[in-house]
């Protein structure tokens, strides 16, 4: 079971989902520039950090039952890094690289990341007890991507996947992933 789990966890932190089917299910959102936080990873090409929020519908749900029942204007956050180029004000860039997704609530067309509301014994049965715990977190690894799981009580609170310019380790971890 444990290999398994290691695998569907390594393949979520190389790819969380496909970035481009998502927008053309989602359709527009709102969107503008991000910061340029520093533990960000930058690919070499130049370019910019953008933000997408507040995808149609503006709703989604906790634990396990999809549904459209929860409405957050702010639920689900997603960063890409877009270089210059043909593509640069396109919605639909093909070149982009998915940076950060941070959720607060489970989107019912992003299955791969509805882990918000779940209990702490189902992440454990789903992606494995090798992760670090820090500050009632579980931060799940791999090369530079992390999952970072916020835990309330024994359940998910919000989650965030970030691509980093670094590998982690448990003396590594900057502030900033451990917060929403």
């Amino acid at each position: 079971m444990t290999n398994v789990n290691n695998k569907r966890r390594d393949e979520l932190l190389d790819n969380p989902f496909d970035l481009q089917k998502f927008k053309k299910i989602k359709g527009q959102s709102n969107s503008g520039g991000a910061p340029k936080n520093t533990y960000y990873f930058k690919p070499v090409t130049k370019g910019f950090y953008y933000r997408f929020m507040m995808f149609k519908p503006m709703a989604g749900y906790i634990g396990e039952i999809p549904s459209n029942d929860i409405h957050y204007e702010g639920g689900l956050t997603v960063i890409t890094y877009k270089p210059f180029g043909k593509y640069r004000s396109s919605y639909f860039d093909p070149t982009e690289t998915l940076i950060e997704v941070v959720a607060i609530m489970n989107d019912q067309d992003l299955p791969e990341l509805a882990f918000v509301g779940l209990d702490t014994a189902d992440i454990k049965k789903k992606l494995g007890d090798d992760f670090i715990r820090k500050e009632n977190c579980f931060i799940y690894y791999k090369d530079k991507n992390v999952l970072v799981l916020k835990i309330i009580g024994k359940k998910v609170e919000w989650l965030k996947y970030t691509r980093l310019n670094y590998i982690i380790n448990k003396d590594n971890i900057v502030p900033d992933l451990l917060t929403n």
